[in-house]
C-alpha cells in the first residue's frame, strides 16, 4: 500500500514493505522521493525521519535534476561497451583471484538500473553493471573486488568488512564515490 506525505514543500510516496530499515531515495530524472518503510513503522515516525533528513533530500534533487541523462542507446553501442569491459576485466579477475584465493567461474556484463554488481555465492559468478565502462578505473577494480569477496562472505557483515579492509583499503571512498553516482550503491 502506498500513500503521500507531504514534508515542507516536497510530496514523498511511502511504500510499506517487509524490511527492517527505512529507505529514502530520490530518484532521477525528476527528483522524485520514496521511502520505503517496514510494516509496523508508525506514520508520524516515518514522517519524522523524512523531515530529519530534509535538506539531504533538497541537495539530492538539485544533484539528479542537473544531471545529463544518457541518450538512448543503440545496439552497436552496448557492444562497445561490454567489449571494453571484457578487456579490462580478465586481468582484473585474475590478479584479485590470487590476492583473495577464490576461483570465480565466470561473469555476466548486464546493464542494471540499481546495482553496480551482484554476487551469486553458489554458482560463483558475478554479474556487473555495463555502465561501470563509464567510471574510473579504480571504481571498476572496487566492485569487482566487493563481489568477489562475497564468493567468501555472502552478506555485508564484520567478517566482509574486515576483508574489505584487508584488501582494498580505499573501499569506502570508492564506494563513497559510486554513491554520488547515478543509483544506489551495491
Amino acid at each position: 500500500m502506498e500513500r503521500t506525505i507531504l514534508v515542507g514543500d516536497i510530496p514523498i510516496a511511502v511504500t510499506r514493505k517487509r524490511i527492517k530499515h527505512v529507505h529514502l531515495r530520490v530518484h532521477p530524472p525528476d527528483g522524485r522521493v520514496t521511502i520505503s518503510a517496514p510494516m509496523l513503522a508508525r506514520l508520524q515516525v516515518v514522517e519524522a525521519f523524512a523531515a530529519s533528513r530534509l535538506e539531504w533530500i533538497r541537495r539530492q534533487r538539485e544533484r539528479v535534476r542537473g544531471q545529463v541523462r544518457d541518450a538512448p542507446r543503440s545496439a552497436a553501442d552496448v557492444v562497445r561497451h561490454k567489449a571494453i569491459l571484457r578487456q579490462l576485466l580478465p586481468p582484473l579477475i585474475q590478479k584479485w583471484e590470487q590476492r583473495l584465493n577464490v576461483h570465480l567461474k565466470g561473469y555476466y556484463l548486464q546493464r542494471m538500473k540499481t546495482r553496480w554488481g551482484t554476487c551469486n555465492y553458489r554458482t560463483k559468478h558475478i554479474r556487473l553493471n555495463t555502465e561501470l565502462v563509464t567510471k574510473p578505473s579504480h571504481l571498476l577494480e572496487y566492485v569487482v573486488v566487493h563481489e568477489m569477496v562475497h564468493l567468501i562472505v555472502p552478506n555485508h557483515g564484520a567478517r566482509f568488512v574486515a576483508l574489505m579492509d584487508e584488501h582494498y583499503p580505499s573501499w569506502r571512498e570508492a564506494r563513497a564515490e559510486l554513491n554520488e553516482s547515478r543509483f544506489t550503491p551495491v
